[in-house]
């Protein structure tokens, strides 16, 4: 008997038994890889607030927990999580676009190199989240309270810089419209819309549990404050995708009972009235409704429009592999000079900025990565009579990055990339762990 626990220790140590192991598993690995696992993970929990104060902190987190993740990956012999479909895919696409995408670029491959070669770090990021950081409900907490302190945080600086022009942290409102808060640019909206549902998910890890009256009620106030500070900040994609991410978690939550029809369409017109009353009382805002209406009644001669053109006509130019990383404005001025608008640096949605830069190869693995990605947290399902509300929210989050309508910031930008990716992360982390545990 002793022998055999001994042939086991042994075996977990070599990793000789990782292919019997589950994924999950990884975050239960004893020693040292517990205690960096440990580091890493409180180092996730301010990755939201870092993004806020300093980008060269943030890529700093983002290669130390991608660089622990592949030492202990490495260390233990774990090749079984390499193997999961949701590292595999992105290491696939990485691997394209190092080996085809970037020889065959239209335009300065070394600097298309430059950009392909850190992608790598966003993937180790996103597999850590899921597949180490959390190894049980109680690190779920530490990191739910750091974002919703983050969260409070940034809705009070940037209300605060709504209503005197100038934030706590000392930054004004751009262009007498849209607010910052403590970002250089106009992207509070978009941040906290990407990050806030995958946060308010990871609370109901813990906390759909012990859901009383009281805690439900907290649940509307915070989706109300949520829904008025994203539309108080001027930004309408972040607005769209907020609404979009809420009206499908009540979709999704009234199909699985009668019971949830009531609360499903209190949460659909609670955001919806505290969105339309936000811009009816805000002087600021009402301004950008004329010219919004005008986008949407002539799409097409708009500056998004254009963009749309724009970017399948750097699409033809080589359809298969892709211009390269960051070579959309170069491919843009050089086939479409006589733009209104001009060529920008990206064309401003995510998947024609796959196809353009990426190729049709390029984009079908970014598809394949969003069908893993879907099937992860649709496997909730078989939860949602335990868990509705998290199964409900954790279906629609991907709506944050996903949708395909609303104008996007770049996929491979540095910025805007480790805000995606942390909150593709938090999600799947959040479906893995309650399916993983459920099983286990």
């Amino acid at each position: 008997m002793r022998a055999i626990v001994c042939r086991r220790r042994f075996a977990s140590m070599t990793g000789t038994l990782s292919s019997a192991r589950h994924a999950g598993d990884l975050a239960t690995e004893a020693g040292w890889p517990e205690r960096l696992r440990r580091i890493c993970l409180y180092l996730f929990a301010v990755l939201p607030l870092m993004l806020l104060f300093s980008r060269e902190g943030s890529e700093g987190i983002v290669v130390i927990i991608g660089l622990s993740f592949l030492a202990v990956i490495f260390a233990r012999r774990r090749w079984d999580v390499l193997a999961q479909p949701l590292v595999a895919i992105p290491i696939a696409i990485w691997i394209f676009l190092m080996a085809v995408n970037t020889p065959f670029a239209w335009w300065d491959p070394p600097a298309v190199l430059g950009r392909a070669v850190p992608w790598l770090r966003f993937f180790c990021l996103f597999g850590a989240v899921v597949f180490w950081l959390f190894a049980d409900e109680r690190d779920f907490r530490k990191v739910a309270i750091a974002w919703g302190a983050t969260f409070v945080f940034v809705v009070i600086d940037g209300t605060v810089q709504g209503i005197t022009g100038t934030s706590l942290t000392g930054r004004e409102i751009f262009l007498e419209q849209r607010l910052t808060g403590p970002l250089r640019r106009p992207n509070i909206g978009r941040y906290l819309a990407v990050l806030v549902y995958p946060g308010l998910a990871a609370f109901l890890v813990f906390g759909e549990r012990n859901l009383d009256a009281r805690r439900i009620a907290a649940l509307f106030v915070t989706l109300a404050v949520v829904a008025f500070f994203i539309t108080y900040t001027g930004e309408r994609a972040a607005v769209v995708m907020s609404f979009g991410t809420v009206t499908l978690a009540a979709l999704i939550l009234m199909v699985q009972g009668r019971r949830f029809i009531v609360p499903g369409v209190i949460v659909t017109l609670l955001a919806g009235g505290v969105t339309v009353v936000t811009v009816i009382l805000t002087a600021r805002l009402r301004m950008r409704i004329d010219p919004t209406a005008e986008i949407a009644g002539d799409f097409w001669n708009s500056p998004y429009g254009e963009l749309i053109r724009a970017g399948v006509t750097v699409w033809k130019v080589q359809p298969a592999v892709g211009v390269g990383l960051g070579n959309f404005d170069m491919v843009c001025e050089a086939w479409e000079p006589e733009l209104v608008y001009g060529c920008l640096r990206h064309p401003h949605n995510i998947y024609l900025e796959w196809l353009a830069e990426g190729g049709a190869i390029g984009l079908a693995g970014f598809l394949a990565f969003f069908g893993v990605l879907a099937a992860t947290v649709l496997g909730t399902l078989r939860l949602r009579t335990r868990r509705p509300l998290l199964t409900a929210l954790v279906i629609a989050c991907p709506v944050l990055t996903f949708i395909p309508f609303v104008p996007s910031q770049s996929f491979f930008s540095n910025w805007p990339a480790m805000v995606w990716w942390t909150s593709l992360a938090m999600t799947c982390a959040v479906a893995f762990h309650v399916r993983h545990r459920a099983e286990g």
